[in-house]
């Protein structure tokens, strides 16, 4: 059960800097959040596309990544999706701090 705790955890920092780096730039640039967040998955992308660059098709990489653009985009995009269904709110690991107590 260790690696769903990992993967959790791994997951809610991932989702605490997008969400830090968006109001960032939201603030900074003052540009409509629609165009941030295109800007964001353009970044993604940019990400996906240099390190599958890295791992090559020889598939020489020791964590075993092969990269299959095709797949990849659809795993990402069914990620995208599911993530949009609505969290439960008693999920304390995904709520944004507002203050200290």
């Amino acid at each position: 059960m260790q690696p769903d705790t990992d993967s959790e955890s791994a997951g809610a920092e991932m989702h605490r800097s997008i969400m830090t780096a968006f109001c960032d730039v939201l603030r900074a640039s003052q540009l409509p959040p629609m165009t941030v967040m295109k800007l964001a998955a353009s970044a993604l992308g940019a990400v996906y596309k240099e390190v599958a660059d890295q791992h090559g098709t020889d598939g020489v990489c020791p964590c075993g990544w092969q990269p299959n653009r095709r797949t990849d985009i659809a795993v990402l995009q069914a990620a995208l999706a599911a993530s949009m269904e609505a969290v439960p709110s008693a999920d304390l690991r995904v709520m944004q701090a507002v203050g200290r107590a």
